[in-house]
C-alpha cells in the first residue's frame, strides 16, 4: 500500500508544487519506517482512512485500489539473478494479476468459482516459489533471510484469512469483506517482492 498507493500520490503532490518536496520527503521517510517497524501499518491506516470515506457516501476504494494492484511498480522490482528469483516475479505478477480481476467477477458467480481455483493455484505456486528463493539464494539474501521467513508465515496466514473470507461470502453475500481481503493479499505480495528487492539491490 505504500508504495502503490501513498508514494505515487506524494510524486504527484511534488510534481504540482516542487517546493513541498523536503516535506514530503520526511513524510515518506516516516512512513518506510513505520512500515519496517510494523509492516501492514501503512495498509491499515489506508483501510481507515477508506472506511471512513465510504461511511460518507464516498466511492469504493478498495475496489478501485485492487484493480490496479497489478500494474508494474519499480520498488516490487528487482534483478531477476537465478531460476528461483524469475520464478517468483513472474509468479508474483500472476497471482496479482488474478486477484485484480475479483471486483469484474464476483458479480458472475460462475467466472468467480473459476476466478477462486486459479488463485489457490496462483497462491500454492508462490509459496514454492519462495521457498525455493529461502532455500536456494540464502547468499543473495544475506541477512534478510529471517524477513523473508517472517513475511512467508505472514503471507500464508492472509492467504487463509482470504480462504475464510471466501467461505463466509457465499453465507452473507458481503463482496465489500471479500475485497479487502483480496486487496490485503496482493499487498502482502508486494511485501515478499518488496523484502527480496532490498536483499538483492
Amino acid at each position: 500500500a505504500l508504495h502503490a498507493v501513498l508514494v505515487p500520490s506524494l510524486d504527484a503532490v511534488e510534481a504540482q508544487d516542487p517546493t513541498s518536496a523536503p516535506a514530503l520527503n520526511a513524510i515518506k521517510v516516516a512512513l518506510e519506517k513505520a512500515e519496517e517497524k510494523n509492516p501492514g501499518v501503512v495498509h491499515e491506516l489506508i483501510d481507515a482512512i477508506l472506511e471512513s470515506e465510504q461511511s460518507k457516501g464516498g466511492e469504493d476504494s478498495v475496489e478501485k485500489l485492487l484493480r490496479v494492484a497489478n500494474r508494474d511498480i519499480a520498488d516490487y522490482k528487482f534483478p531477476e539473478k537465478t531460476p528461483e528469483l524469475k520464478a517468483l516475479a513472474e509468479r508474483a505478477r500472476a497471482l496479482k494479476g488474478i486477484l485484480s480481476r475479483v471486483p469484474a467477477e464476483i458479480g458472475d458467480r460462475p467466472k468467480f468459482l473459476a476466478l477462486i481455483r486459479e488463485v489457490a493455484v496462483a497462491i500454492k505456486s508462490c509459496l514454492e516459489s519462495v521457498t525455493g528463493v529461502y532455500e536456494n539464494n540464502k547468499s543473495l539474501l544475506g541477512s534478510h533471510v529471517s524477513t523473508l521467513e517472517q513475511n512467508k508465515k505472514v503471507f500464508v496466514r492472509v492467504s487463509k484469512s482470504f480462504s475464510e473470507t471466501l467461505k463466509r461470502f457465499f453465507k452473507d453475500g458481503k463482496k465489500e469483506n471479500v475485497l479487502r481481503a483480496a486487496h490485503r493479499l496482493t499487498n502482502q505480495t508486494n511485501l515478499l517482492l518488496r523484502t527480496i528487492k532490498t536483499a538483492t539491490t
